[in-house]
């Protein structure tokens, strides 16, 4: 069982890579009116990105009962897009009146996530060496398309690399017979490497590539890590597939969508 402050390590290094996102897509659509975020706290944060399909950019995470003074403001600010928005709580910060209140306002929890977490152990595995980390601008372009991000000049792509450093964040592309097919992101801060689910052909079963999950492990654990962490829907076939590889939950998501 992790502890709290684990916990809300967990939840900042995840938080942290939705920002890097954010930001990094709006440098490629330089469009702020389109693309924008609210950081409410280090473990919270609002993401909005109007015209991407799917609930993954038009969210808050982790929003909690200490924070119900900002539900209004926010669904304020979601509604002048024309976006109702998913919000996400977390198990170990449950809420009666913060549910009572999205409750009122006609959310009801639709669906569940888990993360999950292990100790930072690197295993073996045969592929590994088809794994390349990301320091060119011609790999970024290959891991932005994976990833079904906008494509970008060469003055972006350096921009781009230039900040991965320091916010702690390493791309990752997987390639077979020669060609990218997968690709994914490694988030290391405070002693949590945040592993983001793979993108991409090899990644359509369940999100998980075997190979880019080890090398991400790998990495983690030499920047320091002593616990890793991805999330899987619950339930599901990627959450069985981690849960082999000894990962244990960590906390469950409840993700609120309005009727």
């Amino acid at each position: 069982m992790a502890s709290l402050r684990r916990l809300r390590r967990i939840v900042e290094a995840e938080t942290a890579y939705w920002r890097w996102q954010l930001e990094t897509l709006a440098r490629l659509a330089r469009d702020c009116h389109v693309i924008a975020w609210r950081q409410l706290d280090a473990g919270a944060i609002a993401l909005k990105a109007c015209g991407l399909p799917g609930p993954a950019y038009n969210r808050v995470l982790g929003l909690r009962g200490d924070l119900g003074a900002e539900l209004e403001p926010l669904l304020a600010w979601y509604a002048e897009a024309g976006i109702a928005p998913l919000l996400e709580t977390i198990s170990h910060y449950t809420d009666p009146a913060l549910a009572a209140a999205l409750t009122r306002r006609g959310y009801y929890q639709a669906g569940f996530q888990v993360m999950l977490g292990a100790a930072a152990v690197a295993p073996e595995h045969p592929a590994a060496s088809a794994v390349e980390e990301v320091n060119s601008a011609g790999q970024l372009a290959v891991f932005l398309e994976l990833q079904g991000w906008p494509a970008a000049g060469v003055a972006d792509l350096e921009a781009t690399l230039a900040g991965l450093r320091a916010a702690g964040i390493s791309l990752y592309v997987r390639r077979h017979h020669g060609q990218p097919t997968a690709a994914a992101a490694l988030v290391v801060q405070d002693g949590i490497g945040y592993c983001a689910p793979a993108l991409g052909a090899t990644a359509a079963d369940c999100g998980l590539d075997g190979a880019l999950l080890a090398r991400r492990l790998a990495a983690a654990r030499a920047a320091g890590a002593e616990w890793v962490c991805s999330e899987a829907d619950l339930l599901s076939a990627r959450q069985a597939s981690l849960t082999r590889l000894g990962f244990e939950a960590v906390f469950i998501r409840a993700q609120w969508t309005s009727l």
